[in-house]
This record gives structure tokens, C-alpha cells and sequence, in this order.
């Protein structure tokens, strides 16, 4: 029996810029408590930058917050930490938002038996309070808590491990060719390719077993087993 592991971000739901938008609202506040005035295209330039760091997996998320801080006059890294981590994880319900169809293939998945659960790249406890948002309430593995980070194939085995399936009897879902599918693939999984957003795969990842447009394909897809459905397209 195959088992479903899913990504987060921009695969199940999205969180409309969350950490940019209220870490540029910190460092402004925190500048200006400071007597710095510090204006809001810079703070968001900072973040951008930031998250673009840790995202990549190149530093941790506190380093990462460290440099924003740094580029902001008069702000305490350790002070904008705190207050990031706190703010980001409260803010997280009026931010996240489902993918259409989620809930839908979630009760359709469930009703066919079929076990579920999400390993993302993040940090903890954002990345399960974001999955909490799209009313998700199975199991989900989160990168910074676990010390691995997609597209490690020590990531897939770990989600396979907590489905009680092998590796090769898992179906990853998820929107990134790299981290997703081509990590994926390369542990030994099948990979499905959401390309809900129209973009070309790139030439160098390893191809998906599957591509989906909507998460209401899914269903039939485990249904059959993947018969008939077509592969990069």
C-alpha cells in the first residue's frame, strides 16, 4: 500500500509573505524605538534578503535574522529573533491560506485509506502551526526541528519511516522540481509534480513520475496506481 508524504508551501497552502511582511514590521518598530528612523522598503529589502539565505539552505534561520538586523540602525539581533519567532507563529492563522482543493483530497485520501503526512523545510512550531491553519492534523516533520533539510534523501526515508512504508512505496507531492521531486526520485520515492503555476521543469532535475494541475487529481491517480496517467507533460 503506498502512503502520501505532501511539501507545505505552495503545495497544500500558502502563507502570503508572513515572515517578510512582519519581520519588515518589526525591524521598522524596533528602529524606531531605538530613535533610528528606518524606512519600510529597506526592512523588507532586509528580509528578502534574509529569508532568501535561509530558504536556500546557505545559513540557519538565526543567522539568517542576525544579518537582517544587522542592516537595520539600532536593533538588537537577539531582541528581533525573540520577536520575530513569537510574532510569525501568532500571525500564522490570519496569514495561511489552503490551495484549492485541499481539503477535498484530504477526505477523499482518507476515505480510500490511504495515510498522510507532510514533511516541509521550515522552522518549528511555524511550519506546523501553518499546516494547522488548513485545518491538516496528521503528522508533519519540519527540517530545522529534525536537522535534515529537502532534498536529503535522509528526509524521505524519515518520512517513510513515520508512514511505516518503504521508501520506494512513497508518493512525495510537492511544487519544487529540486527539493521536491528531483530529492524525491533520487531516495527512491515517487515524485508528484503539482505545477499548479504553469512552470517549465527544469532540464537538469531528474523528471517527475507524475504531473498534477489540481489536487483533485490525486485521487484518481492513487486509485489507479498512476495507470494511464501521463508523466511530464
Amino acid at each position: 500500500m503506498i502512503a502520501l508524504g505532501f511539501d507545505f508551501d505552495h503545495t497544500l497552502g500558502l502563507d502570503n509573505k508572513l515572515e517578510r511582511t512582519v519581520g519588515a514590521e518589526i525591524l521598522v518598530d524596533l528602529a524606531n524605538d531605538a530613535g533610528a528612523p528606518y524606512d519600510e522598503s529597506s526592512a523588507d529589502a532586509a528580509m528578502v534578503e534574509a529569508l532568501g539565505e535561509y530558504r536556500s539552505g546557505a545559513i540557519s534561520l538565526s543567522r539568517a535574522l542576525a544579518g537582517a538586523a544587522r542592516r537595520a540602525p539600532g536593533v538588537a539581533a537577539p531582541l528581533f529573533e525573540e520577536r520575530f519567532r513569537a510574532e510569525v507563529f501568532a500571525r500564522a492563522p490570519s496569514f495561511v491560506t489552503p490551495l484549492p482543493g485541499v481539503h477535498a483530497m484530504f477526505a477523499e485520501l482518507a476515505a480510500l485509506g490511504v495515510s498522510t503526512a507532510i514533511f516541509t523545510n521550515g522552522w518549528s512550531p511555524l511550519q506546523e502551526a501553518k499546516a494547522r491553519a488548513i485545518g491538516y492534523d496528521g503528522t508533519v516533520i519540519v527540517s530545522d526541528a529534525v536537522g535534515i533539510r529537502k532534498p536529503d534523501r535522509a528526509a524521505f526515508v524519515m518520512l517513510a519511516n513515520a508512514l511505516a512504508v518503504d521508501v520506494s512505496d512513497l508518493w512525495y507531492v510537492g511544487d519544487d522540481p529540486h527539493a521536491d521531486i528531483g530529492g524525491a526520485i533520487a531516495a527512491g520515492a515517487t515524485g508528484v509534480w503539482y505545477d499548479w503555476e504553469e512552470r517549465a521543469y527544469p532540464v537538469d532535475i531528474l523528471e517527475p513520475t507524475f504531473v498534477i494541475h489540481a489536487l483533485s487529481e490525486i485521487g484518481t491517480l492513487v486509485q489507479g496506481h498512476g495507470r494511464g496517467m501521463a508523466k511530464r507533460r
